[in-house]
């Protein structure tokens, strides 16, 4: 329990003990039940809110007035919290797997030794941020009763619309978020035997390439 609170105040002393000895299960377990826990109770605050939304997409894609009904009676049940708190966690470690497998993979070519289970506990204490910021999302959603609160650049331009690429763009730099990049640099340049100013650059391209996937993914996908 003591490294799990060091990452905040001592995050050097954590990634020097996971170089000896790599370790990521039990910083891995609290990250998923914290993204599912704030991803059920983000559902049951504001389940109206997404229901009408849902509404809205399905009378926009030309459903039915029975198509939606039926899907509106599912929704308005327990699959709903069911699926989102699930889905959140499932989500959640696979990306934390797919950004340590890329990770890892860049590492040699920067100078590092690869490593993949030092990687991704690196990964994983690192995500730990991750806790915090779901604890602040849920106050800001049961204080502003909306889906739409943000702790990222888009806090500066709050009139734009939410569908631009520009707010999507900005959203994606969530100060959370960069902070964990910050720690993750930081645990590869001890672990992994990469400099410091390299491993900024390698984990910080990774993380806006993916933002800019994640932007072009969320654009072609149902509305």
């Amino acid at each position: 329990m003591a490294n799990i609170m060091d990452i905040f105040f001592a995050p050097t002393k954590v990634f020097t003990s996971l170089k000896e000895k790599p370790r990521w299960i039990v910083p891995f377990v609290i990250v998923l039940v914290v993204v599912a826990l704030s991803a059920a109770l983000t559902v049951s605050v504001s389940k109206e809110t997404i229901i009408t939304k849902q509404e809205e997409a399905m009378r926009e894609r030309g459903m039915s007035e029975e198509q939606i009904e039926q899907a509106l009676k599912m929704s308005s049940g327990p699959i709903l919290l069911i699926s989102s708190t699930i889905g959140g966690a499932v989500y959640t470690g696979i990306l934390l797997l797919i950004f340590t497998l890329v990770l890892n993979l860049f590492i040699p070519l920067f100078g590092g030794i690869g490593a993949f289970k030092t990687v991704f506990s690196v990964a994983c204490f690192s995500a730990l941020v991750k806790v915090p910021a779901a604890i602040l999302k849920v106050i800001l959603i049961m204080i502003t009763k909306s889906l739409y609160v943000t702790t990222s650049l888009a806090l500066f331009v709050p009139n734009l619309a939410k569908d631009t690429f520009v707010y999507k763009l900005l959203a994606g730099f969530d100060f959370f978020i960069i902070w964990e990049m910050i720690l993750v640099s930081i645990g590869i340049s001890i672990t992994n035997g990469i400099k410091r100013d390299r491993a900024y650059i390698i984990v910080f391209i990774i993380w806006i390439v993916s933002i800019f996937i994640g932007i072009v993914l969320g654009g072609i996908g149902p509305r």
